[in-house]
């Protein structure tokens, strides 16, 4: 084995390394106008809805639903965010090299969300306006399933990558 060859072998490591990188967070930046576009639907539909006139407690009752949304569109947009810097845990060897962890840093907190709002709406829907938290739960399931080919997208040019490293080392290794 010769000197060249070693260095050749840093210097396609270091490029994995950016590589690597440089898709991760193109795939944030991917995550960031479709989280985006997603918040901006999900504002349209809330200011779509329609309130009919009535007594002063129904008027009361529906400036508090009207603030219940506007708490949930909050609480969508802050999850979003949280969600999508979760993506930066792919930097991580450990877990980009593990399907499952990396499957956690895309879709984990979408995934509990889903699963609690589920149960939320399950166990006592008479104390939540369903149009309310079923908003809610529907833009965060599109998020989930955005989310997960987004996933499946990343892995495959992750491991396109990963094939181009390991060719490369074998290719070193036997010349």
């Amino acid at each position: 084995m010769n000197i060249n060859s070693g260095t050749e072998l840093s210097f396609i490591k270091s490029s994995y390394k950016k590589k690597v990188k440089k898709t991760i967070f193109t795939f944030w930046l991917l995550n960031i106008p479709m989280s985006v576009v997603l918040y901006v639907i999900y504002r349209m539909v809330i200011a779509d809805t329609d309130y009919v006139e009535g007594n002063f407690l129904e008027n009361v009752l529906q400036i508090l639903d009207i603030t219940l949304n506007l708490a949930y569109s909050f609480a969508f947009v802050l999850a979003i965010l949280f969600c999508s810097l979760t993506i930066f845990l792919n930097t991580i060897d450990k877990i980009r090299n593990k399907f499952y962890l990396s499957l956690l840093t895309f879709i984990g907190i979408p995934s509990f969300c889903v699963v609690f709002l589920s149960i939320a709406i399950l166990t006592d829907i008479r104390l939540y306006s369903f149009s309310s938290i079923g908003n809610l739960l529907n833009f965060s399931m599109i998020y989930l399933i955005f989310t997960m080919l987004e996933f499946l997208m990343f892995r495959r040019k992750i491991d396109r990558l990963m094939l181009r490293l390991e060719v490369s080392e074998i290719v070193d290794t036997v010349f």
